[in-house]
């Protein structure tokens, strides 16, 4: 690899493939792009190289430093205003998730050399202009990797276009590399904190952020969105119901949750029979998140999604197959077993025999978990939950009453 001033850094296959290898692998660090930082570092040498984060127009003390010493230990105000009269967070704001910000065509140099940026940190440094990556924002908080440059103008035009360039090649495997990383901690911080309930629990799951985006779900959740019948993403991630209504219903609750800080729920009709969702406040824990994770999602809000029926509706046997796996058939006999059907008239409804009966209820109470049809209604009777939140009649918190099997 070599780069010559003023031109394209140039790269063999390998190179860029083993750069961009670091960009993944720096994302999912315990302090995170510390390993990218470093080698840029190492291949411009006089550069400052650090991960930042703003909230508003104060810079925070950087999460992570290419060198021993930190460039910027503790949080200022920019107090910097660009051509535009626009502050620091009014540009920040606007810049896209990895755009390449170059400092010296941002601001004046007046803004620049009269700021608590350059006189505090900068200049003691021996540094002046930067190179800033964008890797994610959240409202009013924001992240970057930022590269200061020498303040010797030979050495900054010798190190500017070529660092330029390597950010742009690597800038949307950054945002990406940041946006997987944070998806499996999150992932892997609410099921070590609902351990034994996300992908253990009945009910299917799934959750989104305060507008409606899909974040993650159980297993019985991603089933159910799998199948279609009740969900399906769109283009840009939000979840949405099957009808236009439903989905500006949903989009509502979800919006009523996030201001009471209560639960809601709504009755959604289905090709099968209809079902009852409940919508949550959910806040996974974040204390073995990522420094920038933390600052950036600290007020995030996301509301979980649970889907179940009502005690007067009759059993949706697609939730059935989607919560346990059941085949069409099983789903259908474990209906019935629930409405208290016994071996013989559920074989007879089906033109099958008994003992293809009793061994498809063998093969139910194995994927339910259960050894007995008490214990499968028992079990089951969690799906009425979610309908007898929001039911108002007086008998909705009754339990699905246990049936014998009849022989």
């Amino acid at each position: 690899m070599y780069y010559t001033p003023m031109r394209r850094i140039d790269f063999t296959h390998e190179e860029l493939s083993e750069l961009i290898g670091v960009v993944y692998d720096s994302a999912f660090e315990e302090v995170q792009w510390k390993t990218l930082l470093t080698k840029i570092s190492q291949m411009f040498p006089g550069v400052g190289a650090l991960a930042w984060g703003y909230e508003g127009d104060t810079m925070l003390p950087e999460y992570a430093s290419g060198s021993q010493t930190p460039i910027f230990p503790s949080s200022f105000e920019f107090n910097m205003k660009n051509d535009m009269g626009e502050t620091i967070a009014d540009s920040v704001k606007r810049t896209p998730n990895g755009f390449v910000v170059r400092t010296k065509l941002y601001f004046p140099d007046h803004e620049l050399l009269n700021s608590r940026c350059y006189t505090d940190y900068l200049k003691p440094l021996g540094l002046r202009n930067s190179l800033h990556l964008k890797v994610d924002h959240n409202g009013e908080r924001g992240a970057f990797l930022g590269f200061p440059l020498p303040a010797d103008p030979d050495l900054e035009t010798q190190i500017h276009d070529p660092l330029f360039e390597v950010l742009k090649l690597l800038a949307p495997h950054a945002v990406r590399a940041s946006q997987l990383a944070r998806a499996l901690t999150l992932a892997k911080r609410a099921t070590e904190a609902f351990s034994g309930f996300l992908d253990g629990v009945i009910l299917p799951m799934l959750v989104t952020d305060a507008k409606g985006k899909y974040l993650f779900g159980n297993k019985a959740g991603r089933q159910v969105l799998a199948r279609g019948d009740l969900f399906r993403l769109s283009a840009d991630g939000l979840l949405q119901l099957n009808d236009t209504y439903d989905t500006g219903d949903l989009y509502h609750k979800i919006s009523q949750t996030s201001r009471d800080l209560v639960q809601s729920g709504m009755r959604v009709e289905t090709n099968d029979t209809p079902l009852m969702l409940a919508i949550s406040p959910f806040r996974p824990s974040m204390r073995d998140a990522s420094a920038i994770d933390r600052h950036l999602l600290d007020d995030e809000q996301m509301f979980a999604i649970f889907v179940g029926q009502s005690e007067q509706d009759a059993i949706n046997t697609s939730l059935l197959e989607d919560v346990f796996d059941l085949s069409a058939r099983e789903a259908q006999v474990c209906k019935g077993l629930l409405m208290g059907h016994g071996v013989a008239n559920l074989a007879e409804a089906s033109s099958r025999s008994p003992k293809t009966i009793r061994n498809q209820i063998q093969m139910i109470y194995e994927k339910v978990g259960v050894s007995s049809n008490a214990e499968l209604v028992d079990t089951l009777s969690v799906f009425r939950t979610v309908g007898t939140m929001f039911d108002n009649s007086s008998d909705a918190l009754g339990r699905i009453r246990p049936a014998q099997i009849a022989p």
